[in-house]
């Protein structure tokens, strides 16, 4: 969730074989991070129908050739630990009543994407935004139980165990609960997210994790000097030790002007954002409604799809296409890239990353099997 609350790699584990992918097998394609449970919850809807008010919905995941992606449950930042479980799980409730053989299905292992996909369905993995209810007694074991098999260890704020972008970092990285916190995920087959975290808890998170970690919805900070973008230093580090970094569609993470354009608006709307937040917190369709009018005086810039495919193509010199993925944020952000305004355009960023000239292994990579190989990397870890 990244609205205007402004809110050579290694290879897999020993006894691990990964199926070779041949240029004559469909293209897997998987998104990394999006927020359509959030938009469930500010607007109930049939996913299996076209919902024009968001940017995912079946009929479109099918037109653009969506194989897979992430469906994550957003805890704000000003939630409790026990409050944002329970919303959670609210959550939950909600995403799980879309799922149903051969059209949107819940997966819980890397072996389960392919029979769903064979199914004719697009998998769906459930990802946790923002770990702070982890240290909630028992938040674990209710989280596997849900499904989540993803957690982004936390949001805009920095909270008991983790440091976030862009907020004051209190820990150093992390606590001894956070490093404790990571190796419990690592033992639960949970792939670690270190997107929205600060530099230094990247650098501790790869520190103390023993299993590859990803950045699932992080832009290139050489191309966009914005907290939220990944240094090429940190994308490095991160392949180096077999994870990924997934590009952010969010015009904001990818163009120098969109960020300073935001950067207005939200000295403005900072504290009106939060004073909605907090009164419409038990009314999620008016926070939405309210949330669009605060926003609509402020027009940002353009961006074309050309400026995401800059940053994937970047992130691929810097690290190889296996180090890097796809986590739009699709749901999640006010603005799209002109040309990728929903799932239904990933055919289009196909075709703009092959006239870029990424030859057919570096995009499958790209397009998802770099996920799925983290994926089955961190599951064997079980």
């Amino acid at each position: 969730m990244d609205g205007c609350e402004f809110r050579p790699s290694a290879g897999p584990p020993s006894g691990l074989t990964i199926a070779a992918v041949t240029d004559t097998q469909p293209l897997f394609v998987f998104d990394g991070h999006t927020d359509a449970p959030t938009r469930l919850w500010e607007a109930p809807a049939d996913l299996r129908e076209v919902c024009p008010d968001r940017h995912v919905d079946l009929p479109r995941l099918r037109r653009g050739g969506v194989s897979g992606l992430v469906f994550a449950f957003f805890v704000p930042a000003h939630f409790s630990p026990e409050d944002g479980l329970a919303h959670a799980e609210a959550l939950h409730r909600l995403t799980v009543e879309q799922m149903r053989p051969g059209e949107l299905e819940l997966v819980t292992s890397p072996e389960e994407v392919a029979a769903a996909v064979a199914r004719g369905g697009v998998a769906v993995v459930f990802g946790l935004e923002n770990g702070r209810p982890l240290s909630v007694p028992g938040a674990l074991e209710r989280l596997l139980a849900m499904g989540v098999r993803l957690v982004t260890l936390t949001h805009f704020g920095s909270h008991e165990w983790c440091d976030a972008a862009g907020d004051d970092e209190i820990h150093g990285g992390l606590t001894s609960e956070g490093e404790e916190i990571v190796r419990r995920l690592n033992r639960a087959g949970v792939i670690v997210d270190v997107s929205h975290v600060s530099d230094r808890a990247v650098e501790h998170v790869l520190a103390v994790s023993e299993a590859p970690v990803i950045a699932s919805h992080s832009s290139a900070r050489a191309l966009c000097d914005h907290p939220r973008n990944v240094t090429d230093d940190l994308a490095r580090a991160i392949a180096r030790r077999g994870g990924v970094v997934m590009a952010n569609a969010f015009p904001v993470f990818l163009d120098p002007q969109a960020d300073r354009a935001n950067r207005e608006r939200m000295a403005h709307l900072r504290e009106p954002m939060q004073a909605l937040q907090e009164a419409y917190a038990a009314r999620p369709r008016d926070l939405a409604v309210a949330r669009a009018q605060l926003l609509a005086p402020y027009l940002q810039p353009p961006v074309p799809l050309s400026t995401f495919v800059d940053h994937v193509m970047h992130l691929v010199g810097v690290v190889g296409p296996e180090g890097v993925g796809i986590g739009t944020d699709f749901d999640g952000i006010p603005e799209t890239p002109i040309g990728f305004e929903d799932v239904s355009r990933f055919s289009d960023l196909v075709a703009a990353l092959r006239g870029r000239g990424l030859d057919e292994a570096a995009l499958r990579q790209v397009m998802g099997e770099s996920f799925r190989r983290v994926w089955l990397q961190v599951a064997a870890r079980r």
